[in-house]
């Protein structure tokens, strides 16, 4: 950094400032150039410090399979940096254990390091941790990270057991999103989320939930859900007996297959959009996909994707009492049915009566001679009327 000379009083106006605008100033200077200034003079030694408002290991560490002298530079830096976290005003820590898994590091000893830095974290009342671990060595979090009273952002990527302690409490917490984890507590992830008490964003990520036969999800602050299980709840594996979701203010709301003996879904008003992708396996799962549809009737936007591996959805009428008229926006994706002939998207449509785009994925069109037939001979309102656009894919 250069300093500007005062040719009166001989001392450099900078230092002059306050520290508060002075650390503002290095706040807008890549890291490594604002600890450059630790040498300027004793005033200067630690101002960096109050300056640095997001440490990212994504954007400082090398992604060589044997660490660089700059990853050893950097993890020692990180080491002094939080040696004293009281001089810290650190808003966002996005942490990964690649240095950890790099060859000739020992692994238990810097797990607990990584450690050490997440509770120094934690102290100088940091506000979101971003923790992406792909563990090969057993593992637990700080129990003060479920604890912290500055938390509004928690996103944990962890291929793990994740461990929750039964004292949790996350009072400011907005944010949490978990992928990847396996909880063989399952009742413990019910625990997290009823311990937040304004949570506002929930999603959880090809995660498994263990010795729990039902997922109850009640948060009125509750605006955008994501449960996306992937493959892990398919066919005869049945992830739950019941999903109840009681989240009346929900403006998003994504499901991935997982799908439940049955569904509770509370009137949810002020929905907006909907992303749906499950897969049927029997003739059962058809009442239960009707069961999810019925509980989202009011969104006004529509992803569905259904897989149909029972041949039944398309050949079976619709329950007259689903209703979609809020709905202005669908887009309809079909995975490889072969019995596809455009029966259900057709009796599908006469229940949405307001939609104006509609968007068709429609896989397998051209292997039926047949095209579209259906048992209606009337046409959908919603194309005499309403409809604005159509795109077929």
């Amino acid at each position: 950094m250069a300093e500007r000379v005062d040719s009166v009083g001989g001392s450099d106006r900078i230092s002059s400032l306050p520290d508060p605008i002075i650390c503002h100033i290095l706040s807008f200077l890549p890291i490594k150039d604002a600890v450059k200034t630790s040498i300027l003079s004793p005033r200067w030694r630690y101002l960096f410090a109050s300056s640095i408002s997001i440490l990212d290991f994504n954007s400082c560490l090398s992604h060589m399979s044997s660490p660089t002298e700059n990853d050893n530079n950097f993890l020692n830096f990180v080491d002094i940096l939080f040696s004293n976290p009281k001089q810290l005003s650190l808003d966002c820590l996005r942490v990964n254990d690649h240095w950890v898994r790099k060859d000739g590091i020992p692994r238990g000893e810097n797990y607990s390091r990584l450690n050490r830095w997440i509770c120094a974290a934690l102290w100088c009342g940091v506000k979101e941790i971003d923790a992406n671990l792909m563990f090969e060595y057993t593992y637990t979090l700080p129990s003060l990270l479920f604890t912290c009273q500055t938390l509004v952002t928690l996103k944990l990527n962890i291929n793990c057991d994740l461990k929750v302690p039964a004292n949790v409490h996350l009072p400011n917490l907005k944010t949490l999103h978990f992928a990847y984890s396996e909880f063989l507590d399952g009742g413990s992830v019910l625990r997290l989320i009823s311990s937040c008490p304004v949570l506002e964003n929930l999603e959880s990520i090809h995660c498994e939930f263990r010795n729990i036969s039902e997922l109850n999800i009640h948060k009125l602050s509750l605006k955008r859900l994501v449960l996306d299980f992937g493959e892990l709840y398919v066919g005869s594996h049945r992830g739950f007996n019941v999903i109840e979701i009681n989240a009346p203010n929900l403006v998003y709301f994504r499901y991935v297959d997982g799908m439940a003996e049955g569904y509770t879904l509370s009137e949810m008003k002020s929905l907006e959009r909907t992303h749906i992708e499950i897969t049927l396996t029997d003739s059962e799962d058809l009442e239960r996909a009707a069961n999810l549809l019925q509980g989202v009737c009011n969104v006004q936007s529509l992803y569905l994707a259904i897989e149909d591996d029972s041949k039944t959805l398309f050949l079976a009428p619709l329950d007259p009492m689903l209703a979609f008229n809020n709905l202005v926006e669908l887009e309809f994706r079909n995975y490889l049915n072969d019995d596809w002939q455009g029966t259900w998207i057709l009796e599908f449509l006469h229940c949405m009566p307001n939609l104006k785009t509609l968007v068709l994925d429609l896989l397998n069109l051209a292997s039926t001679s047949e095209g579209f037939r259906s048992r209606r001979t009337t046409v959908p309102p919603c194309l005499l009327f309403n409809i604005e656009e159509i795109e077929i894919k």
